[in-house]
């Protein structure tokens, strides 16, 4: 039986890269339903729950002696997806997944970056050491062109592959939007012919300057009669801000979703939305699978990067942001829905082909270790 352990940032309540991990494992099972998965998990708890069943074992990620444990025991370790590889949230976090990548490659265990968004990399010093870590590796996806212009800018001198984040692999999974109207039927909301949702996902950024020309979009777009749902997909953290956004609103006409989420829910979820302002990557990543118009905020190079990706537009910096402008960029999403999905569902069929192209990658990896051996 061959074993694989996933390392990413897992564990940590993100919506966005627990559906990485859904994904990624859902996919790597039906390829080999007798695959051992290993996850490095920061809740092993959480994480055992939601996938011991399918008999997915779970390691505690800080553990030296569970994640040496688990490395020594794999015939692959599989890197991301998500950002792991940027300083920018986080000047150490990059340490700690090069370190895991380089603990594989010293106990001679094949190592596959699994579909990941590079960067920004500001540090020298965490520039030089992704740079010799990286050329040490098997294989190498990223999600985009850029994340390999990235990594080249390193030093990285490995074969790299353009394939598309791994969530992307649910488009043909047959997401059904009864659980997500449910939900918002429990908080008293009921899609109404005369009534349109628009689902709005932020973070918090900075002092989250930014919320007071959306709060301003928001309300004329109230006015003009839809209704306002704030998702968190960081749990509890985008509560709070939406909390923040919520106070400065001139009317009732705004819902903030206070629960944790798995990713099927936030799925089926953004499934019930006619359109979503969203600044988390994942919410927009989501939208354009399940077909709905999207706006996407910017604070982080890797939201301009998926948007140009699918040949999308409607992007906004939360830098100098102005609401007229955000409420003309909705308005006009709204407005060319039909053109919007259709282009939409031809860049998701294309990607994926990219992101099971990933899967069978890893796959091809485990079959090379085992002639050898």
């Amino acid at each position: 039986m061959a074993k694989i352990v996933l390392s990413g940032y897992y564990g940590f309540n993100n919506v966005g890269d627990e559906a990485i991990l859904y994904t990624i494992i859902r996919t790597l099972l039906e390829i080999d339903l007798e695959l051992e998965i290993t996850v490095l998990s920061a809740d092993p708890t959480q994480t055992e729950k939601q996938y011991g069943a399918a008999g997915v074992k779970v390691v505690n990620r800080w553990s030296v002696f569970e994640v040496l444990g688990a490395l020594a025991r794999c015939d692959l370790l599989v890197s991301g997806g998500g950002s792991l590889l940027q300083d920018v949230s986080s000047a150490k976090g990059i340490l700690y997944y090069l370190g895991i990548i380089f603990l594989a490659r010293f106990l001679e265990k094949p190592v596959m970056i699994y579909a990941q968004g590079i960067g920004p990399v500001t540090r020298n010093r965490n520039k030089r050491i992704t740079g010799w870590v990286l050329n040490s590796v098997n294989k190498i996806t990223v999600r985009d062109e850029e994340s390999k212009d990235d990594l080249r800018a390193l030093g990285v001198q490995q074969e790299i592959t353009i394939t598309a984040d791994p969530v992307f692999g649910l488009y043909k999974a047959g997401l059904d939007d009864k659980v997500g109207r449910e939900i918002l039927e429990r908080y008293g909301i009921k899609k109404e012919e005369n009534k349109k949702l628009l689902g709005v996902y932020l973070r918090p950024w900075g002092k989250n300057e930014y919320v007071w020309a959306v709060v301003e979009a928001l309300n004329i777009m109230a006015e003009q009669g839809w209704k306002i749902v704030f998702v968190p997909m960081h749990f509890p953290v985008d509560i709070t801000v939406a909390k923040e956004a919520v106070q400065l609103l001139n009317n009732d006409q705004a819902v903030i979703l206070k629960e944790k989420y798995s990713p099927a829910e936030v799925f089926s979820l953004t499934g019930n939305f006619d359109l979503i302002l969203g600044m988390r990557l994942h919410s927009l990543i989501m939208a354009t699978v399940t077909g709905v118009p999207l706006v996407g905020l910017s604070y982080d190079p890797k939201i301009d990067r998926f948007l140009r990706q699918i040949g999308q537009v409607a992007l906004l910096s939360t830098t100098n942001l102005k609401a007229q402008t955000l409420v003309k960029m909705l308005t006009w999403a709204d407005e060319k829905r039909e053109d919007i999905v259709q282009e939409m569902e031809a860049k998701t069929q294309v990607m994926y082909q990219k992101a099971w192209q990933t899967a069978r990658i890893a796959m091809s990896l485990l079959e090379e270790k085992q002639k050898l051996e």
